[in-house]
């Protein structure tokens, strides 16, 4: 697997998760999210207008969480995506959960691979349907 496809889904999940804390949608990563003390400082200070091209590639980006069938690596990945969306520092979650950092980037490096893979095999039974 091209290791630029994997990186191009997670750019997707980070820009969903700015999205959905801009526009105040109350499902998705949103109600993760604010369990955070810095999130509100961080991601209110983006306010600005989403375009409906946005608010859908976000809307269709979190439906992706439900193709990772482990619990426990979806969360690792959700924690990351909302870090790096402003949500905290990373380290500090791994700190907190006692987990260590690179063994978790490494694991969710794999998620997104495997990912990434249901996300091609999907598309490809789409465009033959």
């Amino acid at each position: 697997m091209h290791p630029k496809i994997a990186e191009e889904i997670l750019a997707r999940l980070i820009e969903a998760v700015e999205v959905i804390a801009i526009i105040g949608k109350g499902d998705g990563p949103r109600s993760i999210i604010t369990a955070w003390p810095e999130y509100k400082r961080k991601l209110s200070r983006r306010r600005r207008a989403c375009t409906a091209l946005e608010v859908d590639r976000a809307e269709e980006a979190m439906t992706w969480w439900a193709l990772i069938d482990d619990p426990d690596s979806r969360r690792a990945l959700q924690f990351q995506v909302m870090c790096a969306a402003g949500g905290g520092k990373f380290t500090q979650v791994c700190k907190k959960f006692g987990w260590e950092r690179s063994t978790v980037l490494k694991r969710n490096k794999v998620v997104l691979e495997n990912l990434s893979k249901k996300l091609i095999l999907g598309s490809k039974s789409r465009q033959a349907a």
